[in-house]
């Protein structure tokens, strides 16, 4: 599953943490992406979350 509206290309994570983000208005956030799930993120987002160690490569 993706959230994210780019042409970078994509890498499959499975998220070992949990993060949220996106606009808000109130307090709850536009996204979530849950510990144990698959996602299909944007190459760069990925290197983020692997050197952030909230995903691995799945």
């Amino acid at each position: 599953m993706s959230f994210f509206n780019t042409d970078e290309p994509t890498v499959t994570v499975r998220m070992t943490g949990h993060m949220s983000y996106g606009p808000t208005n109130d307090g709850i956030p536009s996204r979530v992406l849950e510990n144990g799930q698959t996602y299909e993120v944007p190459q760069s987002e990925a290197e983020w979350l692997l050197s952030a160690e909230l995903a691995e490569l799945a």
